[in-house]
This record gives C-alpha cells, sequence and structure tokens, in this order.
C-alpha cells in the first residue's frame, strides 16, 4: 500500500485529539498491514475516542470516507470486525 498520503483531520482538533486520530489511523493501517493485526480493545477503545471527538455522524462518514480514499482502509469496517471477533487481535484483509 502507498503510504505517501496524509491523515484527515479538522483544524478544530485541539493536540490531544489529533494525536488520538492519529493512533487510530496507524492502528487500523496495522490491522490491514501487519500479519499478526492489532489488539482488538486498542480498536475499540480508539474508535469509541474518535466519536467522542467527533459526536456527528456525518464527520464520523467523511472522515471514513476521506481515510479510505487516501489509504484503501475503512476506520468502520475495522471497528465492526473488532466488534465481532473472538479472538484478542483484529485482522483485515
Amino acid at each position: 500500500m502507498n503510504n505517501n498520503y496524509s491523515y484527515p483531520m479538522f483544524e478544530s482538533w485541539n493536540r490531544h485529539e489529533v494525536l488520538t486520530m492519529m493512533d487510530l489511523y496507524t492502528s487500523v493501517e496495522k490491522a490491514y498491514e501487519d500479519k499478526n493485526g492489532v489488539a482488538k480493545n486498542l480498536i475499540i477503545k480508539l474508535y469509541d475516542e474518535f466519536e467522542s471527538i467527533n459526536p456527528s455522524k456525518m464527520e464520523q462518514k467523511q472522515l471514513d470516507r476521506d481515510f479510505y480514499k487516501m489509504s484503501g482502509y475503512s476506520l468502520y469496517k475495522t471497528w465492526q470486525a473488532a466488534n465481532n471477533n473472538k479472538s484478542k487481535n483484529v485482522r483485515m484483509n
């Protein structure tokens, strides 16, 4: 996958929110790229924080869509897989 892209961000986010979103983006990338995946609890925690940072469903969908266009990875689908996964790690195909 081509990692020469920038993460979608909102200017209104504070430093903590930017760092949290960066953690979510990199964790989702790891779920797709790492053969061991990423801890499902981490994805669920970060996605919950994502929802509190961006309470608007429209903004959540916009960020997911923008990230998908840039990377080919979905925040929502990774979170969904983590919620439905019985093992401790989630690995996306």
